[in-house]
């Protein structure tokens, strides 16, 4: 079936569109695979990914490569299934979450391609996933790996804790005061560790420590103070460069940092808490018409989606756009 390939990790406090607003045309056409394949028309959900690569001149995750060619595996048009997949196996697309391991793990068990498995190029196109996998696994640094793991794991703890004390309670109750104290002294000590790493090892990417301890070393400088944030950005930038940050990573980074100066964000990562009404704002973003084509080309889902998914919020383009010039006021310096 199809799947998501990413990693569940907690970005606290980073983290339908009116008819009238234009939505980015990649993202509608991904939507609207997504329902065809859910309805099991399987045809129509491959053409939909077509057309959302067409509007978007080839470029996308991988997880919509592989979400496509599953729809075309069912559709059982083999040879767009494998245009599909070689598409992830020689790396054309958009460096987001693209752990070979679980690529290699879903294709293997994925009963959407029981359709192309009579094919000859699928044991050949296995064979080079599980090339891709080991190669991988043996580049992986284990002791240090290890040790960004339990950094991670405390990190990702004491949100998930926060998250579901929000959840019973509501925002802003005394129980997750409390709990945000205990987060901070958290922050701090893996802050600590974190220096400590970097200092000796420099920016370490996904081949390097693997997919889910890059990310926590992200989230950890996230989760960081402005200063400290600051400090690490030159690094963060040439880890881009060299292909050890996601570009996803790299947007919240810098929406947060613009966010604590008083600047406008620019992917709409970011969000407050309303001290009166106890909901969730969107902190300022600049050329918000313009903001779904800026997340796509890191790899990011729409702002429609993501408000949806992650705060339950049916986002207003138009509503937003009224309310956004005492919201600047409100915020940016």
């Amino acid at each position: 079936m199809i799947k998501k390939i990413i990693s569940v990790l907690v970005f606290l406090l980073t983290f339908s569109t009116s008819s009238n607003a234009q939505e980015l045309k990649y993202f509608v056409n991904i939507d609207s695979a997504m329902k065809f394949y859910h309805d099991k028309r399987y045809h129509e959900a491959g053409q939909a990914f077509d057309q959302a690569l067409k509007e978007f001149n080839g470029n996308t995750t991988q997880t919509n490569l592989y979400n496509a060619a599953c729809a075309w595996s069912l559709a059982g048009n083999n040879d767009k299934a494998f245009l599909y997949l070689q598409s992830i196996l020689k790396n054309k697309m958009i460096k987001s979450w693209d752990d070979p391991v679980e690529f290699y793990n879903m294709l293997i068990k994925d009963t959407d391609f029981e359709p192309i498995k009579v094919d000859p190029r699928w044991t050949s196109s296995l064979n080079e996933a599980k090339n891709k996998k080991n190669t991988f696994l043996n580049g992986i640094k284990r002791d240090i790996a290890d040790r960004i793991r339990k950094i991670g794991a405390a990190d990702q703890s004491i949100r998930f804790k926060l998250d579901s004390v929000r959840k019973v309670d509501g925002l802003n109750a005394t129980a997750e005061k409390k709990l945000i104290l205990v987060m901070k002294k958290q922050d701090s000590i893996n802050f600590r560790a974190f220096e400590t790493i970097i200092e000796q090892y420099g920016w370490l990417g996904p081949t390097e420590v693997g997919y889910k301890n890059n990310q926590y070393l992200f989230l950890i400088l996230q989760h960081a103070d402005l200063d400290a944030q600051k400090k690490y950005l030159p690094l963060f930038k040439k880890g881009l460069k060299d292909g050890k940050v996601l570009p996803k990573d790299f947007a919240y980074l810098e929406d947060r940092i613009n966010m604590r100066v008083g600047k406008m964000q620019q992917y709409g990562s970011q969000t407050l808490i309303d001290k009166v009404s106890k909901k969730y704002i969107l902190y300022p973003i600049a050329d918000i018409d313009n903001v779904d084509e800026r997340r796509a080309k890191v790899g990011l889902e729409s702002l429609k989606s993501y408000m949806k998914s992650s705060f339950n919020i049916d986002f207003d383009i138009n509503q937003y756009k009224k309310e956004l010039p005492e919201l600047k006021k409100m915020y940016l310096k």
